[in-house]
C-alpha cells in the first residue's frame, strides 16, 4: 500500500534465500526462525497477529510454486549474529500517505 514500506531483507551478511525460494525467514519471521515454522501459527498467519503472514508458509507456498519442496527440509546451521547489527525487521508507515487519498489527472 502507499506509504507502508516493510523490510524484507535484514542484510545479515548471510543469506539464505537460495534455500527459502526468495523469502527471507530472518526479516519476515516475526521469532526469525531459521529452520522452519514455530508450530504456533494458525490458518497461514503469524501468532504474534493475525495481520501477519506466517514467514514460513509463505516459504512453502513458494516452493511449491517453483517446484523446489525438497529445499524445505534442508537444515541450516547456526547463525553467526555478529555481523548482523540485530534489531529485527523494520516497518514504517507515513500516515500522511498512508491514508490520504492520490489525487491524479482523473480524479481531480
Amino acid at each position: 500500500s502507499q506509504g507502508i514500506w516493510a523490510e524484507r531483507c535484514m542484510g545479515c551478511g548471510d543469506c539464505m534465500l537460495g534455500i527459502t525460494g526468495g523469502i527471507c525467514p530472518i526479516a519476515r519471521c516475526s521469532k526469525s526462525i531459521m529452520n522452519g515454522p514455530c508450530g504456533g501459527s494458525v490458518n497461514g498467519k503469524c501468532e504474534i497477529s493475525p495481520d501477519v503472514d506466517c514467514a514460513w508458509q509463505l516459504i512453502w507456498n513458494r516452493l511449491v510454486e517453483l517446484g523446489m519442496q525438497d529445499r524445505y527440509e534442508e537444515l541450516v546451521a547456526a547463525k553467526d549474529w555478529r555481523p548482523a547489527g540485530g534489531g529485527g525487521p523494520r516497518k514504517i508507515i507515513r500516515e500522511d500517505l498512508a491514508s490520504s487519498k492520490i489525487i491524479t489527472e482523473d480524479n481531480a
